[in-house]
């Protein structure tokens, strides 16, 4: 992130000597996280993390090849996270996946380079631990070395 190029007209001062912070290599006190969450854009965090990024890792990045599952979009719960949701209350108008509809989703991704699977989606309570556990178990059972990144939402 180019100092230089932050003009004072449009950015607030504190952000600034926050950016400034980070460009000195320095630790910003959870304050100035604060700060960041409740006044800067998204993109101003975003140059600020890549700034951090930049200094640590150069020019090498990771990355992986994945796909999503998503078991249903029936939820109990009506937060602004996902925007297509059913509510429980209208579980009629939505989609559940069996785990066999799930492994299918998998096994279609069998002859390619894929490293993970994500699996998100609502809380629906008839899908419950011991549900997972056995999503999880014939995913792993199916394809051992695949990654599995789930329940991050919740």
């Amino acid at each position: 992130m180019d100092l230089a190029n932050i003009s004072t007209h449009h950015i607030k001062p504190e952000l600034k000597a926050i950016a400034q912070k980070v460009q000195e290599g320095k630790r910003i006190t959870d304050e100035e996280g604060l700060f960041l969450f409740e006044h800067a854009s998204l993109g101003f965090v975003g140059s600020l993390a890549n700034e951090i990024r930049q200094k640590k890792n150069g020019d090498k990045v990771f990355f992986n090849r994945n796909f999503h599952i998503e078991p249903t979009n029936v939820c109990v719960f009506s937060c602004q996270f996902c925007a297509y949701s059913k509510l429980y209350a209208k579980r009629e108008e939505g989609w559940e996946l069996s785990i066999d509809q799930m492994l299918h989703i998998v096994k279609k991704y069998d002859n390619q380079p894929i490293t993970e699977v994500h699996i998100v989606g609502g809380v629906h309570p008839k899908m419950n631990l011991q549900f997972f556990a056995d999503l999880l178990k014939a995913i792993k059972t199916h394809r051992p070395a695949l990654h599995i990144k789930a329940f991050t939402a919740v």
